[in-house]
C-alpha cells in the first residue's frame, strides 16, 4: 500500500495542474474575446497562450516525475546509474515536451518530420559514435558490469596487450582505468559491446591475477618449473608475500606455457611481483641452458 502512495500523489497533482491550466486558458480566452483590439489576433494569441501553458505545465510535470524517480532510485542504485537514468529520462521527456509545444503552436509535426528526414539521417550518421558510446555507457552502468574500484583485465582485439588496472570512473562516454603502471586510460564505452572481455580480479577481499609466461622448450619443462618455483618462493617469502601458484599450462610447438596465479592485497604491488616472476624464470632457464 505504501508503494502506491507516491503514484497516487503524482496523479492527483497532474489532475490539479491540468484543471488549473484549463481554467487559466478559459479565463484568458474570455479576456481576449472581450477586448476588441485583440480580436484580429485572437487565433495567434490563443496559440501562444496554449503553447506557454503547455510548456509551463509540462515542465512542472517533468519535475514531479523526476523527483519521484530520484526518490525511488535513491536506495536502489548508485550515483552513476542515477545520473545515467536521469539523462535518459530528460532526453525523452523534454523531447516530448518540445513536440507538445510545437503541436500547441499549430505546427504540422508530420510535415516537419518528413521535411527533416534527410537532415535527421545525416545528423544520425554523424552522431553514430557518440550515440553508441552513450548506449554502451547506459548498459555498462545500469547492469553494473564495471563499477569504480573494480580491478579488471580488459581484453579486446581492438587493442593489445590487455589493459590491467582499477576502474576509477564509469561515465556515459568513457570508462577511466588506472593501469598497474600508473597511467590513466580512457576506454570508449562503444568498445565494450561485443568487443571486450571483462575479467574481474578481486575475490574474497584479495586480488588474483593469472599470468601466462611462454618459454622456449629447448630445456626440460618440469625442471624449469621446479627451479623457477623455488626461486620465486624464496623471493616472495623475503617480501613477506604469498607465493603464487605455478603450473605447466600448455605446450605449443617449440614453446612451453606456464600459468602463474599471483595473489595480492593491493594492485600496486603487481608490477613488482611480475618482475620477480620474470627474472626467476629467466634465471632458471639460462642455468638449465648452460648445463
Amino acid at each position: 500500500m505504501s508503494s502506491t502512495r507516491p503514484l497516487i500523489r503524482i496523479l492527483v497533482l497532474l489532475i490539479i495542474i491540468g484543471a488549473l491550466v484549463y481554467i487559466l486558458h478559459v479565463i484568458l480566452s474570455a479576456f481576449i474575446a472581450s477586448n476588441s483590439k485583440l480580436v484580429p489576433y485572437v487565433n495567434d494569441v490563443q496559440l501562444g497562450l496554449d503553447a506557454a501553458l503547455v510548456g509551463i505545465g509540462g515542465y512542472v510535470v517533468i519535475r514531479i516525475i523526476k523527483y519521484a524517480l530520484e526518490n525511488y532510485l535513491a536506495s536502489r542504485a548508485d550515483k552513476v546509474t542515477m545520473r545515467t537514468v536521469s539523462l535518459v529520462v530528460d532526453l525523452v521527456l523534454y523531447t516530448l515536451l518540445v513536440l507538445a509545444i510545437l503541436s500547441a503552436l499549430g505546427v504540422n509535426l508530420t510535415g516537419a518530420a518528413i521535411g527533416g528526414a534527410v537532415g535527421g539521417v545525416a545528423i544520425g550518421l554523424a552522431a553514430q559514435t557518440v550515440v553508441s558510446n552513450i548506449l554502451s555507457g547506459v548498459m555498462v552502468t545500469s547492469s553494473r558490469t564495471l563499477r569504480p574500484g573494480d580491478a579488471v583485465i580488459l581484453q579486446s582485439w581492438i587493442w593489445s596487450p590487455p589493459i590491467v588496472g582499477e576502474a576509477e570512473r564509469v561515465t556515459l562516454l568513457f570508462t577511466e582505468v588506472r593501469t598497474i603502471s600508473g597511467n590513466l586510460v580512457k576506454v570508449p564505452n562503444s568498445a565494450f559491446l561485443g568487443n571486450t572481455v571483462f575479467t574481474k580480479l578481486k575475490e574474497d577481499g584479495s586480488f588474483s591475477y593469472p599470468y601466462e609466461l611462454t618459454v622456449n622448450a629447448d630445456v626440460p619443462g618440469n625442471l624449469l618449473l621446479e627451479k623457477a618455483r623455488n626461486l620465486i618462493e624464496d623471493e616472495f617469502k623475503s617480501m613477506k608475500a604469498q607465493p603464487p601458484e605455478i603450473s605447466f599450462y600448455n605446450k605449443n610447438g617449440s614453446t612451453n606455457v606456464f600459468l602463474v596465479m599471483i595473489r595480492l592485497d593491493e594492485m600496486k604491488n603487481l608490477t613488482r611481483y611480475l618482475d620477480v616472476v620474470n627474472k626467476a624464470f629467466e634465471r632458471a632457464y639460462w642455468e638449465l641452458k648452460g648445463k
